[in-house]
C-alpha cells in the first residue's frame, strides 16, 4: 500500500484522533502526528487518564450530569486542537459528534493501544469501543494496536497503514465501517504483509483467577496457548509477522430462529 499525498485545504477530511489509554500514551500522538503528516484536518479528544478495558462504556451521569474537557498544547502538532476528556474514548467519541470540538467528523480513528486487540477479547477494549461507537455516530472508524514485545515500540509500524485505509474507507458511499489493526512490534522492514483475517476464538492473552482471600481475586494474564492460533485469524497472522486487518460488525439485528413471536405478558 502506498503512503498518501499531502492533501490540498480544500480537500481537508477531519479526522478525531482517541484512544483508551489516555493522553499520556505515545501511541496516541504517533497516530495523531500520522494523520497531520498525510495531510488531514486532526483533532484529538482523548480520555485524561487510563481507561483501559472500558469498551463501548461512555460513562459518568449524561442525564445532566458535567462533561469537562481541557485543551492541552502540543508543539509537534501545530495549530491541532487537542483535548484531555474526563471520561472514556466512547464518550470522546460522542461528545465530537455533538459538536463538543467543531465540527462532527466522518472518521475516528483509535489507538495506538499498546497491546493486542485481537479476537472476540476485542468486545472489552477501549480502543476498539471506541471505532464502534464512531459507527454508531455516522463515521468510520479505525483501532489500532501495536504488540508489546521486549523491544523498543514500532510506533512509525503501527500507524504505517493508515493513510490507505483511510482513503478507502472514505470511498464507501454507503454505511459506516470498521476496521480492527493488529500489528507486530517489528520494524516495518521486517513485517511480512498484510492479512485480511477473522477474529480469533480468543485473544492472544488468556487470564485466570488466584483467589487472595474470601471475595477478594487477583486477574493473571497468561500467554495464549499457540494451539489457540487458528489459521486465517487475527492472533495467528500477528504471530506471523503480519499485520492483520479485520472487518468488524457492530450492533444489529440478524434474522433469528428463536420462537420469540408469542411471548406472553
Amino acid at each position: 500500500m502506498s503512503p498518501k499525498t499531502k492533501k490540498s485545504n480544500s480537500d481537508l477530511m477531519r479526522v478525531l484522533i482517541t484512544n483508551d489509554d489516555g493522553v499520556a500514551s505515545e501511541g496516541l500522538w504517533a497516530l495523531a502526528r500520522r494523520v497531520v503528516d498525510a495531510g488531514y484536518e486532526a483533532v484529538v479528544a482523548a480520555p485524561v487518564s487510563d481507561m483501559t478495558g472500558m469498551g463501548g462504556a461512555i460513562g459518568g451521569d449524561l442525564n445532566g450530569g458535567e462533561l469537562e474537557a481541557k485543551q492541552i498544547q502540543r508543539e509537534d502538532l501545530g495549530a491541532t486542537e487537542c483535548w484531555a476528556v474526563s471520561g472514556p474514548p466512547a464518550l470522546c467519541v460522542v461528545m465530537t459528534q455533538l459538536g463538543a470540538f467543531g465540527d462532527p467528523v466522518p472518521m475516528v480513528v483509535s489507538g495506538v493501544n499498546p497491546g493486542l486487540n485481537c479476537g472476540r477479547a476485542a468486545l472489552h477494549s477501549g480502543t476498539v469501543g471506541a471505532a464502534l461507537t464512531a459507527a454508531n455516530n455516522g463515521a468510520h472508524g479505525i483501532a489500532f494496536s501495536l504488540d508489546v514485545t521486549a523491544g523498543p515500540m514500532n510506533w512509525d509500524s503501527s500507524v504505517h497503514l493508515l493513510p490507505e485505509l483511510i482513503e478507502r474507507l472514505s470511498l464507501i458511499e454507503r454505511g459506516r465501517r470498521v476496521v480492527n489493526v493488529n500489528v507486530p512490534n517489528a520494524p516495518l522492514d521486517e513485517i511480512a504483509g498484510v492479512r485480511v483475517t477473522e477474529l480469533a476464538k480468543w485473544g492472544d492473552a488468556a487470564g485466570r483467577l488466584i483467589s487472595t482471600s474470601e471475595h477478594s481475586w487477583l486477574f493473571e494474564r497468561q500467554s495464549g496457548d499457540p494451539k489457540r492460533r487458528i489459521p486465517g485469524t487475527d492472533n495467528a497472522a500477528v504471530r506471523d509477522g503480519f499485520i492483520a486487518v479485520s472487518e468488524l460488525i457492530g450492533i444489529r439485528t440478524q434474522e433469528s430462529d428463536l420462537d420469540l413471536g408469542d411471548l406472553p405478558l
